[in-house]
This record gives C-alpha cells, structure tokens and sequence, in this order.
C-alpha cells in the first residue's frame, strides 16, 4: 500500500490505523522530505513494532518523473494493493 503524504499528521493517522486495526504489512509512505521529515524515522519505528514492513520515501508526487521513480521502488513480492492520497499543502490566503 502507498500513501502519499505519509509522513504527515493525516497520513500518519491513517497508517497507524492500517497496520493496528486491519493488519496491514507492506506500507510505501511517500513525501516530499522522506526519510528526512520530522518524526518519519519514529514513525517507521513504530509501525516496524506493530509488524509492518515499512519504507519511506522522498517524492513529489505532482512530479512524473519523481512518481516513476517511487513506482520503481515497489517489490514484486509486495505490488501495490492500494493507494491513498493524503498529500497536501494548507494555503487558505491568509
């Protein structure tokens, strides 16, 4: 399963539920800071704890190339199942 925004408030929310609640395994948390987004190691922590195999990845997803590249990181073993957009930037103009 991929999530975009995976390393954010939402994203974050929804893989802790996945992997608690319905057991997912294999998790592809994408953002545009990946591994280097505050708190995404203990995320990855933490979910690694409850079970799931998890990787973290740096990508822009409104970027083709950048999403190729993501894309080329699933495993055969483990092809995508699902996808959840829950990237997003806050600009409400004020």
């Amino acid at each position: 399963m991929l999530i975009t925004g995976g390393t954010g408030t939402l994203g974050a929310l929804l893989a802790r539920h996945l992997v608690a609640e319905h057991g997912v395994g294999h998790l592809l948390l994408a953002s545009r800071r990946g591994r280097d987004a505050e708190g995404a190691l203990e995320l990855q922590a933490e979910l690694e704890s409850l079970g799931a195999d998890v990787t973290l990845a740096a990508c822009d997803v409104s970027d083709r190339d950048q999403v190729q590249i993501l894309l080329d990181l699933v495993a055969d073993g483990h092809p995508l199942t699902a996808v959840v957009h829950a990237a997003g930037v806050l600009d409400d103009g004020w």
